[in-house]
């Protein structure tokens, strides 16, 4: 099963690489053009990567963490970053994001999930995103160019990933999926699908760490134990 699931979620990457191209997505690239110079001067990347899984994969976990989109995967030395991505960009990872790297997501996560004595359920989890793009310091600059269809392949770069991601919820079965603050929410409703429970939960910013934290705490209770 496993070697098919690798195989199947693999194809995404190979589709993602060929299709993701200025032809496709001319208004996307035009966008990176005007903002990299900006981020590569600030933080030693180039925009214009991207990451899917942040983790290796697993079938039927009982976690699938989804956030909105790449940000940097090294707080503090952004060439350490773009190495990191650089390899996302080829397949799953080997080792798991939120344990192994710098990254402030990463920070809060394993803070949250150290408080409650459950960092096993961080360590297994699959994680991802609903939108593969990296865009640096922010997202929402990206979203008009992101919501324009491409003229080839009909959709936009946001239905492109979108509609991948849920077929990729469907390959992985995981026993609950959260879709981690307002823009991940944007994915799909919180609802039941076959075997998965989709939930809405707080971002980990702020207030949104203590939220996130007691939603885990009933989750675990009620799904999870």
């Amino acid at each position: 099963m496993m070697k098919n699931l690798e195989k199947e979620i693999q194809k995404y990457y190979q589709d993602f690489k060929r299709d993701f191209n200025k032809e496709n997505f001319p208004s996307v690239f035009k966008k990176i053009e005007e903002e990299d110079s900006k981020e590569k001067l600030k933080h030693q990347h180039h925009l214009g990567t991207f990451a899917i899984l942040y983790t290796p994969i697993r079938y039927r976990p009982k976690l699938l963490m989804i956030g909105n989109n790449p940000s940097w995967f090294d707080k503090d030395n952004g060439a350490i970053g773009y190495r990191i991505v650089q390899e996302l960009m080829k397949s799953p990872p080997t080792e798991n994001s939120y344990i192994e790297h710098n990254h402030t997501y990463a920070s809060r996560m394993k803070l949250i999930f150290t408080r409650l004595n459950r960092m096993d359920l961080l360590r297994n989890c699959v994680g991802m995103n609903r939108w593969w793009l990296q865009t640096g310091s922010g997202n929402n600059h990206f979203n008009a160019s992101c919501k324009e269809k491409s003229p080839y392949l009909k959709e936009s770069l946001f239905e492109y990933c979108e509609t991948r991601t849920k077929n990729i919820i469907s390959l992985i079965e995981p026993k609950v999926t959260l879709l981690i603050g307002s823009k991940a929410q944007k994915l799909m409703s919180e609802q039941n699908i076959l075997n998965t429970k989709i939930v809405h939960v707080d971002y980990p910013f702020g207030a949104g760490i203590t939220g996130l934290q007691k939603q885990l705490e009933k989750i675990i209770e009620n799904e999870l134990l």
